[in-house]
C-alpha cells in the first residue's frame, strides 16, 4: 500500500523513491523509463531560467521594499511631520511599490510554476492515459502595464458577472443540463462569480445543497479519462465569501463519474455531524447502514432504501474514508443519481507538483503525481469493479 504523509501545509512529506512504487501497480510501471526518458530531461531545460526568474523576482521585491523607507527617509528632512506616520507610510508604499517594481517578474514565477506542474501532471496523467488542465490563466502574454490591463479586462468581461448572495438568500441561476448514458438531467447553477465549472460536478453538488454559500469560485487541476470502463472527470475547486467575514469557504475535489448503470433512487451521502438536511433532500428518508460503526460515521439519504445499501457497501465506504484520509480531507459528500456519481471532499492544495524555489528535477514531483492519481483510481474501482488490486486503498 503506497500512502503519503502530509505536513500542516498539506506539503507531502517522506514520498518513496520512484523505483520503489513500479511494482506495486501496473500504471506505475512505465513510471521510471517517462521520468528518465522525457520529463527529467524536460526539467532540466526549464532550471537555469527558473534560478535566474526567481532570483530576479527577489532582488526586485527587496529593492522595491527599501524604495518607500529611503523616499521616507528624505522627505523627513523638510517635512518632519511624516515620521509621525512612517508606519503606515511604509505597509502601504512598500506594497505599492513591490506591485509596480516586481510585480511582472511575479507573474513570469507564476506562469512557470503553472507550466511545471502542467509538465509534471502530465506525464503522470499519460501512466494512466488521463489528460491534464492546469485551468491557469495564461500571463505569458502579460510583458508591461498595458498588456496586465488588457488581459484584466478581457478576464473581467469573461468572469466578473455579478455575485452571488450569500447564505439562504442567494438564488440559483440558469440551468445545466448534464447528459449521460441513459439521459439527461437539469441542474440549477450558482450565480457566483467566477469561471464556470469545467465538469457537471459543481452545479450537481449546488442543486443538492452540498455546498456551502459562497459568492466566488475559482478552480483549477483538471484531470479527465476513462476508467473501469466510465468517463470520469475530477477538478479542484475553492468557493470564497466576500464582506467583512468573508473567506474561503471550501478549498477541496470534486469528482464526477458516469457511472455504467443508471440509478434507480436517489441517494446524498455525507460525513455526519455537519450536514443539516434541507429542501434538497425533503422527498428523501434516512438509511440504515449495514456496518454500525459507518452508519456513525455516514449520514445517508434515499429515496431507494435497498438501492442504497447495495450501493454503499462496507468496502466501498470504506475507500472513501481512505481517500479522506490521505488527501487530509474532510466532510465528504456526495450524490449519486440518474448515471452519475459525484463527490466533493474538502482537502489542502493538491496536484502541486512541487515548489517552484526548489530545483526542479527531483523525481519525489513526480512519484508524489503518480500516488495521488493512483488513489483517486482506487475510488473509482471500488465503486464499479470487484476486481480490486490487493494492497490497494
Amino acid at each position: 500500500m503506497v500512502r503519503l504523509a502530509y505536513d500542516a501545509s498539506g506539503k507531502p512529506i517522506k514520498v518513496p523513491e520512484l523505483e520503489s512504487i513500479a511494482l506495486i501497480r501496473p500504471e506505475f510501471f512505465s513510471g521510471p523509463r517517462i521520468w528518465g526518458e522525457t520529463l527529467a530531461p524536460a526539467l532540466q531545460a526549464r532550471e537555469a531560467d527558473r534560478r535566474t526568474t526567481v532570483k530576479k523576482a527577489w532582488r526586485k521585491t527587496i529593492i522595491a521594499g527599501l524604495l518607500p523607507m529611503l523616499l521616507l527617509l528624505v522627505l523627513s528632512v523638510p517635512f518632519p511631520i511624516l515620521l509621525g506616520g512612517w508606519p503606515i507610510v511604509l505597509f502601504f508604499g512598500s506594497g505599492i511599490s513591490v506591485v509596480l517594481v516586481a510585480g511582472l517578474d511575479w507573474l513570469k514565477v507564476y506562469h512557470m510554476k503553472a507550466t511545471t506542474k502542467e509538465l509534471v501532471l502530465g506525464a503522470a496523467c499519460q501512466c494512466f492515459d488521463f489528460t491534464y488542465d492546469t485551468l491557469s490563466p495564461d500571463v505569458s502574454r502579460i510583458t508591461d502595464l498595458k498588456s496586465f490591463v488588457a488581459v484584466g479586462r478581457a478576464y473581467q468581461k469573461k468572469y466578473g458577472t455579478p455575485g452571488a448572495k450569500t447564505g439562504k438568500k442567494r438564488k440559483h441561476g440558469g440551468q445545466t443540463r448534464v447528459t449521460t448514458p441513459f439521459g439527461s438531467a437539469s441542474f440549477g447553477s450558482s450565480n457566483a462569480t467566477g469561471p464556470d465549472c469545467p465538469t457537471p460536478a459543481y452545479d450537481v453538488l449546488e442543486s443538492a445543497s452540498l455546498l456551502p454559500g459562497h459568492d466566488s469560485r475559482a478552480f483549477e487541476d483538471l484531470i479527465k479519462g476513462t476508467r473501469a470502463g466510465a468517463n470520469f472527470a475530477l477538478v479542484e475547486c475553492r468557493l470564497e465569501t466576500s464582506g467583512d467575514n468573508g473567506g474561503t469557504v471550501f478549498q477541496g475535489l470534486l469528482f464526477h463519474v458516469e457511472y455504467p448503470e443508471r440509478f434507480l433512487g436517489r441517494t446524498l451521502l455525507v460525513r455526519s455531524r455537519w450536514w443539516k438536511r434541507g429542501k434538497a433532500s425533503k422527498d428523501l428518508t434516512k438509511v440504515r447502514l449495514i456496518s454500525a460503526e459507518l452508519d456513525k460515521a455516514f449520514t445517508v439519504y434515499s429515496n431507494d432504501q435497498v438501492e442504497a445499501r447495495i450501493l454503499l457497501t462496507p468496502d466501498r465506504l470504506e475507500r472513501l474514508l481512505a481517500l479522506e484520509r490521505h488527501f487530509s480531507g474532510g466532510k465528504l459528500r456526495g450524490v449519486f443519481e440518474d448515471g452519475h456519481m459525484t463527490i466533493a471532499l474538502e482537502a489542502p492544495n493538491q496536484f502541486e507538483a512541487g515548489s517552484i524555489f526548489k530545483p526542479l528535477v527531483d523525481p519525489a514531483r513526480f512519484t508524489t503525481a503518480l500516488i495521488e492519481l493512483g488513489l483517486v483510481c482506487d475510488v473509482i474501482d471500488g465503486f464499479l469493479t470487484r476486481d480490486w488490486v490487493q494492497d490497494k486503498l
